[in-house]
Order: structure tokens, then C-alpha cells, then sequence
């Protein structure tokens, strides 16, 4: 019994998702020769599967030019023994669809760079939440450097390439 009112419940499934050749709906109706009409048999929900994106705007564009400052000036907060100070802040547009977090690492070129910090003034996250741009802005100090170690006067050597990392925060 119970066999058969499953049989009888496909059966009735099947026919509610087919379409009677018979139907004149389906032809167009008018001269020869007919031609046949689409007619919407089924709809089928698509979903994605979406991770995370984070996205830096004109990444390849940014830079730090470190350039000579008061090593007292309010930005450095060193002392005369640390000449001489240099100082430089990019600001930059981020965005994400998630809460985001960056830091920051720098690698050194050469002998120049000795004493360097790496700092977010205005704070290292966004909220994410609208997708849209937000800004941050990355400061770098860099005192008691070894300017003598310059090949030559008047450059503009690399002296470094700081790396930004993101990440979601921490929710434990």
C-alpha cells in the first residue's frame, strides 16, 4: 500500500513539472507557418559562494619618500642624538567586504635604514561593511640613518619596500 501511494506521489510530481504538446499556447497562432513560442517551464535559484575581498586602490602608484626632518619635530619625537630623522606618510584607499585589519613590514635595501618604525596614526582597519572606499594612511620614521653609505649626492636610492598585510580581526 504504501508502495503504491508513492508511486502515485512521483507520478504527480513528474506531471507538474512538464509541459502538454497539445496546449495550443505553445504555437503562435496566426499564418502558415507556425512557429512555436518559448514559454517558461522552470526557474532555478543561483547562489554564489563569496570569500573574502580586500582591494587596495592605485597600489602600484604608492610610495614613501622619506625627506630630512627636525629629529624634536613633533611627528619624529626624537632627540638631537638620534640626526638625522626622516619622515614620510602615504594615505591610500581601501576596501573590503569584511572588517579588515592592516599592518605593515619593511624589508631594508642596503646599509642606509637603521632605526625605522612603521605606524597607522589614524588607525589599521576598516569596517568593511559598505564595500565602498575608506582611507588609512601608513607614516614611516627613520632615524640615525647612514646617509654617508649613498653612492652619491643628489638621489633618490631605494632604500627599502614595505609590505601590506590584511586580515579579518580576531573574534575568539
Amino acid at each position: 500500500m504504501v508502495k503504491k501511494c508513492l508511486i502515485a506521489i512521483a507520478v504527480v510530481a513528474l506531471l507538474a513539472t512538464t509541459v502538454q504538446a497539445d496546449n495550443p499556447a505553445i504555437k503562435h497562432d496566426g499564418d502558415w507557418p507556425w512557429t512555436y513560442k518559448w514559454i517558461n517551464l522552470c526557474t532555478i535559484p543561483v547562489f554564489i559562494e563569496v570569500g573574502h575581498f580586500v582591494q587596495m586602490e592605485k597600489c602600484h602608484e604608492r610610495k614613501i619618500k622619506l625627506v630630512q626632518v627636525d629629529c624634536d619635530s613633533p611627528e619624529m619625537g626624537k632627540g638631537s642624538g638620534d640626526f638625522p630623522c626622516y619622515y614620510d606618510c602615504e594615505t591610500f584607499n581601501v576596501r573590503a567586504n569584511f572588517p579588515a585589519m592592516f599592518d605593515a613590514s619593511l624589508s631594508k635595501d642596503g646599509p642606509i635604514l637603521k632605526d625605522t618604525n612603521l605606524s597607522w596614526p589614524e588607525g589599521n582597519s576598516i569596517g568593511g561593511s559598505t564595500g565602498g572606499w575608506e582611507t588609512i594612511k601608513l607614516c614611516m620614521k627613520a632615524w640615525k640613518t647612514e646617509i654617508w653609505r649613498a653612492t652619491s649626492a643628489n638621489t633618490n636610492p631605494q632604500v627599502g619596500t614595505i609590505t601590506i598585510k590584511v586580515k579579518p580581526p580576531d573574534t575568539g
